[in-house]
């Protein structure tokens, strides 16, 4: 039930009164602060509604698709904590779908809370998405349902979910896949460590990742893999091949190369050299000197003459970057 009529600021008070809205099951005026501008405020309207239990939950389900991110988080977060059967349904279709990272990762740790063993194989799935955090509520909420894995492979996926790395090795082989796709996650960090757990276990899926690892845009990825490889008889000569593939930061050689021959200097600029902008300066005075007394078209031909060679010089300058970067 909507109440109304309660005040939401008691006097000398700069936030609103969250006590009255509980206790007259105001839950319209509660979801409306999920959306305020106080966390505090947020958090305290998300445990009101939670703590109302299934009186609230009519109305929770009905507002779950709001356009806040805010409200459609404390929304789940207040489903989870009341915990009514009805909403495992939607909230399943929130951690299949929802737009917000956060509010999917919500909704893997509310369900753990309800109970419900038809969210398990949901929950399963998501120990596999690419959102660490969504990875490890899912990881929660198995737990509380009781959840064991069927096998190695589904033991790996959980033990990285729950970045429990010292527990992978001992799975061997098993956990190859699981540690190949993990060798891909978004977040460096936990790429690094699964390049580790790879080393330590060797054999063909350690072999299989050396390659794209040691392409990895993050150079302490690169450096785990270049000392665990060799670990799990990996020749050390494969190594600077695999490196000498990766990423590399830096200047554009094209684009250095193409400043300098159109404007003398600023090639040199663009590659961060102090003298480029004084170059590009004086040739530029240079050409307007030479353009007031022969034209604009033979001062101009002779500055592309003179500037072909430092964009070639340019380029090769650039190049050099690339290859002298870590």
């Amino acid at each position: 039930m909507v109440g109304i009529g309660i005040p939401l600021l008691s006097p000398g008070r700069p936030h609103p009164d969250i006590t009255p809205l509980k206790e007259s099951g105001n839950t319209g005026e509660l979801i409306r602060l999920l959306g305020h501008r106080d966390p505090g405020t947020r958090w305290r309207a998300a445990e009101a509604l939670g703590s109302m239990g299934s009186g609230a939950v009519g109305d929770l389900l009905s507002s779950l698709d709001h356009h806040d991110p805010g409200v459609r988080l404390g929304i789940v977060e207040a489903l989870g904590a009341a915990g009514d059967p009805r909403a495992a349904g939607p909230l399943l279709g929130v951690l299949a779908g929802d737009r917000s990272a956060e509010v999917r990762w919500a909704a893997a740790l509310a369900l753990g809370n309800l109970g419900d063993a038809g969210a398990v194989p949901a929950l399963t799935a998501a120990l596999q998405d690419p959102d660490k955090y969504i990875r490890l509520g899912a990881a929660l909420s198995l737990g509380k349902l009781g959840w064991e894995p069927a096998g190695g492979g589904e033991r790996a996926a959980l033990l990285i979910a729950r970045q429990d790395w010292p527990s992978l090795p001992a799975l061997g082989q098993e956990a190859a896949g699981p540690l190949l796709r993990a060798i891909r996650d978004p977040d460096p960090g936990i790429r690094a460590r699964a390049v580790g757990v790879l080393g330590e276990i060797g054999g063909p899926g350690a072999a299989g990742a050396c390659d794209p690892v040691l392409r990895d845009p993050d150079g302490a990825v690169r450096w785990t893999a270049t000392l665990a490889f060799p670990k799990c008889g990996i020749p050390l000569m494969h190594l600077p091949m695999g490196l000498a593939r990766r990423p590399r930061p830096g200047k554009s050689p094209a684009i250095a190369a193409f400043l300098n021959l159109f404007f003398l200097g600023l090639g040199y600029n663009y590659l961060d050299r102090w003298y480029g902008i004084l170059l590009f300066q004086l040739n530029l005075t240079a050409i307007v000197l030479a353009s007031l007394a022969f034209g604009p078209l033979v001062p101009y031909a002779i500055s592309y003459g003179i500037s072909t060679p430092f964009a070639v010089q340019a380029w090769y300058l650039a190049r050099k970057m690339e290859e002298e970067a870590p």
